[in-house]
C-alpha cells in the first residue's frame, strides 16, 4: 500500500512560513534533511515540506504563475471544536487572515478556512465536534 509522505509548499520565504506552520501547528522539524533550500516538519506520519523556489528547477517543476487559483488545502485535524478555535486564533496572530469563519460541513464537520502568510489555502477540521 502507498500512503502519502510529505506534502510540499514552495516559498520565496521557505524559511519563514516553515516557521509558521511550525509554530501555529507545534510541528517537529526534521532536522536531518535542513538544507539552504529545504526545512521539514513532521504532522504525524507526514512531512510538511517547504522548499525555496530552486527547487522548481532542481525538481523539474515549472514555477507556478500568479492568478491561476488554489492548487492546495492543507488540512489539519483538531481535536474539538475548542482547540480548533484556539489554532485559528493563534494563525491569526502568526500572520494567517481568515478566508471563511468556523462553520459545520454538510458532512458534520466543523471547518475554518485560513490562507497562510504566503496565501496559501490552510484548512482546520475537528471530525467529532
Amino acid at each position: 500500500m502507498n500512503l502519502l509522505m510529505q506534502v510540499s509548499l514552495f516559498s520565496e520565504d521557505f524559511v519563514t512560513l516553515s516557521e509558521f506552520y511550525r509554530d501555529c501547528f507545534d510541528l517537529t522539524e526534521n532536522e536531518s534533511l535542513r538544507s539552504d533550500v529545504f526545512r521539514g516538519y513532521m504532522a504525524g506520519d507526514v512531512m510538511v515540506g517547504f522548499s525555496a523556489l530552486a527547487a522548481y528547477d532542481m525538481l523539474g517543476l515549472t514555477p507556478r504563475k500568479a492568478g491561476e487559483g488554489d492548487q492546495t488545502a492543507f488540512t489539519f485535524k483538531c481535536e474539538s471544536k475548542l482547540s480548533l478555535d484556539e489554532i485559528v486564533e493563534k494563525a491569526k496572530g502568526l500572520g494567517a487572515t481568515m478566508v471563511q469563519e468556523q462553520f459545520m460541513t454538510y458532512y458534520h464537520w466543523y471547518m475554518a478556512v485560513l490562507r497562510d502568510p504566503d496565501g496559501n489555502a490552510i484548512r482546520l477540521a475537528c471530525t467529532n465536534p
